[in-house]
C-alpha cells in the first residue's frame, strides 16, 4: 500500500482527496435526518422569531399584521398556525403545495376554523423576489414569509424541508408545536382532522 501511495503524484493525490471527500459528504447527506439535526417535534416550543416582509395588503389583512413592519408569530392572528417550511430551491417541496392550498381553502370556507387558524409558509434562504415568482408560478393561495438569514430555520432545529407544523400560541407568548411532519404530505385530510379536533 505504501508503495502505491508513493507512486501517486501530487495531482493524483489531490484527485484522490476530492473523491474521498465527495463520498464522505454524500454519506452525511444520506444519513437519517435525526442523525444530523434536531428539529422541534410535537410539544416543543420556540419564541422570538421576527419577520420583516413586504406582504400585499391582502396577505397583511389575512395574517392580522396590517400595521406591522416587523412582526412575530404572536402578532399573527389565530390560536393555531399551520406553517409549511420550505425553500424555492427544494425539488420536492412543490409537491406539498396542493395539500397546503387545500388546507388553506377549507379553513377559509369554515367559519369555525377561520377565526382561530392561519395558514402560511416560511421560505428559508429565499428573498422576497424569489418568493413572489415562486408563488405566482405555482399558484399558491396562502402567504409566504421569508427567512433569508435562516433564523427561523435555526430556531426550528434546522429541519430538512418540506417541514410542516401546527403551532398553538399560548397566553404567555409561547408557540408550542402540537404537530410536526418532515417530508412530503400525503393529503390535507390529516391536518384538517387535527385542526377540526382542536376546534370543537
Amino acid at each position: 500500500m505504501l508503495k502505491v501511495l508513493q507512486n501517486i503524484n501530487h495531482s493524483g493525490f489531490i484527485v484522490l482527496l476530492i473523491v474521498s471527500m465527495s463520498f464522505f459528504s454524500l454519506a452525511l447527506f444520506c444519513l437519517p435526518a435525526n442523525s444530523l439535526m434536531n428539529p422541534i417535534g410535537s410539544c416543543g416550543y420556540f419564541m422570538g422569531l421576527k419577520f420583516q416582509d413586504a406582504l400585499s395588503a391582502e396577505e397583511q389583512k389575512y395574517l392580522g399584521i396590517s400595521t406591522k413592519k416587523v412582526f412575530t408569530l404572536n402578532d399573527i392572528k389565530g390560536t393555531f398556525l399551520v406553517i409549511e417550511v420550505f425553500s424555492t430551491y427544494c425539488t420536492i417541496c412543490p409537491r406539498d403545495i396542493p395539500v397546503i392550498n387545500a388546507v388553506y381553502s377549507q379553513v377559509q370556507n369554515d367559519p369555525a376554523l377561520r377565526k382561530d387558524i392561519s395558514v402560511f409558509s416560511i421560505a428559508i434562504g429565499n428573498n422576497r423576489t424569489e418568493v413572489e415568482g415562486f408563488k405566482k408560478d405555482n399558484k399558491i393561495l396562502y402567504p409566504i414569509l421569508t427567512d433569508y438569514a435562516f433564523a427561523a430555520h435555526k430556531a426550528l432545529g434546522n429541519p430538512r424541508v418540506p417541514y410542516t407544523l401546527i403551532v398553538r400560541k399560548t397566553s404567555k407568548g409561547r408557540c408550542i408545536v402540537e404537530y410536526s411532519h418532515q417530508g412530503v404530505l400525503n393529503s390535507a385530510d390529516e391536518l384538517l382532522k387535527l385542526l377540526k379536533g382542536s376546534n370543537p
